[in-house]
C-alpha cells in the first residue's frame, strides 16, 4: 500500500510537469509539495523514464530535431505533393521555424531531471544506483539546455552575440508547486553554455563504469559526446577534440565499413551509435521521421535536395542510402520503419559525428594533416580512396562541411552548422528561394507569443 501511494505521488508530480513546465502556465492545476517527492528506486526510475520519453516527442527527436535543420537549410526540398508540415519552413517564412514545442517539451524534461538530481541522494537504493540516476539526469538536463540554446540563441563566439546575448531560462531546482513556479528572465548565452557544461562534467564520474550496458541509456561515452558537441559550438577546439576522442574510445558502437553493411540504420541498435533513442510501436505515428521522409503510405514530405545528392562521388557507398520512387523523386532510407509502422530508433550521437568533430577541431587548431586523417578514416569506411591531391585552407574547411552534409544528412545538423559558423544559409534552387543571411532575424526561432505574454520577464527574440 505504501509503494502504491508513492507511485501515485510520482504520477501527481508528472501531471504537474505536464500542466506546468515551471514557466509558461501561470496557474498550474496540480501542486505537489517538496516533502512528497518519492524516495523509492522504482519511483525515481519512473521519473527518469518519463524524462527520456520527452526526447521521443515529435517536438524533439521523433522528427523535428533531425528533419527541421535539413528543411530550413539546403539539404532537403519538399515533394510537390506533401502534408504541409514543412511548407513554411522550406520557404523560411517570417515567424516559421522549429515548432514552439521545443521550448515547452525541453523544460518539462528539465523539470523531471531536476526532480531526480534533487532527490537521488535520498533514494532508497544502492549508491551505484543513486549515482546512475543522478548521472543520467544530469546528462539529459545538459542535452536539453544545449538543444534550447541551439534553437533560440546565438553561440558564444557568434559575431552577433554583442547585439543579442539572450540565452534561455535556467532552472536547476524542481518545480513542485505554485511557490516554485516563478517567472524568470532569460540568462545569457554564456551562462547557458556554462550550465550545460557543468551538467555534463558532473555526470561523468557518476557514470564511470556505472551504466546500464546499452546505447539506449546515457553512459560515460554519451556524456563525452555531449561535451564534444557543446565545445564544437563553443569553439573550444582542444576540448572538442579531446572529448570526441574519449567518446570514441569508450563508445559501444564502432565505425562500420559500408562495404560490409550498406545501411547501418536498419540494424537495431545502429552499430555506430553512442546514444540512441529506442522507439516501439506505441511511439509510431504519422509524426515520425519515417512518415515525413518516405513515399506513401508515408507523407513523403522532406526529400534529399539535388544539391545534397550531387555532393556524393560515384564510388561513395552512401549513395546506397538513397532510392528513387516510382514518381521519379528521391528519398533517403535512414528511416524505413525498422521497428514497426512509422517507427525507427533514432541515433542522437554517432561515432561518425565524433570523427567529424575531430576533423573540424584539428583544422581549427592548425593541424591540417590531422583533419585530413580524420576525414580519410571516415571515407575509407564509405568506399572512398584517399584524397588524390592535398587539401588546405578554406578548401579543407569546405570539405569538412561537405563531409558533414554527406554523412549526417537528415540527422539534424545542417542548419545548426551554418548558424554556428555565421554563414548565410543557402536554399535548394528548385524553388528559387533566396539564401537566408547570417544576420537575418529568421536565424533564431521565435518564442511563442503565449509564452512571452504569460511571462513579462521573458524577452522575445529580435524582430518578432
Amino acid at each position: 500500500m505504501k509503494n502504491t501511494i508513492k507511485i501515485s505521488i510520482i504520477g501527481a508530480i508528472l501531471a504537474f510537469a505536464v500542466s506546468c513546465d515551471g514557466l509558461l502556465d501561470t496557474e498550474p492545476t496540480v501542486a505537489v509539495s517538496s516533502d512528497m517527492i518519492v524516495t523509492t528506486a522504482s519511483g525515481m526510475d519512473a521519473v527518469l523514464t518519463s524524462a527520456y520519453d520527452r526526447l521521443r516527442s515529435e517536438s524533439l527527436y521523433r522528427y523535428w530535431i533531425p528533419a527541421g535543420p535539413e528543411v530550413l537549410a539546403d539539404n532537403s526540398e519538399l515533394h510537390p505533393i506533401n502534408s504541409g508540415r514543412f511548407s513554411t519552413q522550406a520557404e523560411n517564412s517570417f515567424g516559421s521555424h522549429f515548432t514552439t514545442g521545443v521550448w515547452s517539451t525541453a523544460y518539462r524534461l528539465i523539470n523531471e531531471a531536476n526532480i531526480i538530481i534533487d532527490g537521488a541522494g535520498t533514494t532508497q537504493t544502492s549508491q551505484s544506483h543513486r549515482d546512475r540516476l543522478r548521472g543520467e539526469a544530469l546528462f539529459l538536463r545538459g542535452l536539453a539546455y544545449h538543444e534550447l540554446l541551439r534553437v533560440y540563441s546565438y553561440e558564444p563566439n557568434h559575431p552577433l552575440i554583442s547585439n543579442w546575448d539572450q540565452g534561455v531560462i535556467i532552472r536547476t531546482s524542481p518545480t513542485l508547486g505554485l511557490s516554485d513556479a516563478d517567472l524568470r528572465s532569460r540568462s545569457s548565452v554564456m551562462e547557458g553554455y556554462q550550465q550545460a557544461e557543468r551538467d555534463f562534467l558532473e555526470a561523468l564520474p557518476l557514470l564511470q563504469n556505472n551504466d546500464r550496458g546499452s546505447v539506449y541509456f546515457a553512459d560515460e561515452a554519451t556524456v563525452h559526446a555531449g561535451l564534444a558537441r557543446l565545445y564544437l559550438y563553443w569553439e573550444r577546439w582542444d576540448e572538442a577534440r579531446n572529448h570526441a576522442e574519449q567518446a570514441l574510445t569508450l563508445a559501444k558502437g564502432t565505425l562500420t565499413d559500408f562495404s560490409e553493411h550498406d545501411n547501418i540504420f536498419d540494424v537495431l541498435p545502429n552499430p555506430e551509435s553512442i546514444f540512441e533513442l529506442s522507439f516501439d510501436n506505441t511511439h509510431g505515428s504519422s509524426g515520425s521521421l519515417n512518415a515525413v521522409t518516405n513515399p506513401p503510405p508515408g507523407w513523403f514530405d522532406a526529400l534529399p535536395s539535388s544539391e545534397l545528392l550531387e555532393l556524393y562521388e560515384d564510388d561513395d557507398l552512401r549513395n546506397n542510402l538513397f532510392r528513387v520512387h516510382d514518381d521519379g523523386f528521391p528519398y533517403i532510407i535512414k528511416y524505413t520503419g525498422t521497428v514497426g509502422q512509422n517507427t525507427d530508433h533514432i541515433p542522437v550521437f554517432r561515432v561518425a559525428e565524433m570523427i567529424l568533430i575531430q576533423a573540424e577541431a584539428q583544422y581549427e587548431l592548425g593541424n591540417e594533416n590531422g583533419a585530413i586523417a580524420a576525414l580519410e578514416t571516415l571515407r575509407s569506411h564509405r568506399g572512398l580512396a584517399s584524397y588524390s591531391s592535398p587539401l588546405s585552407g578554406a578548401d579543407l574547411l569546405d570539405e569538412i562541411y561537405d563531409e558533414r552534409r554527406r554523412e549526417l544528412a537528415f540527422e539534424g545538423h545542417r542548419w545548426f552548422d551554418l548558424k554556428r559558423r555565421a554563414m548565410n544559409v543557402p536554399k535548394p534552387q528548385v524553388n528559387l528561394n533566396p539564401a537566408v543571411p547570417f544576420d537575418d532575424i529568421r536565424i533564431l526561432a521565435p518564442l511563442s507569443t503565449t509564452q512571452v505574454e504569460n511571462n513579462p520577464n521573458l524577452e522575445q527574440n529580435p524582430g518578432y
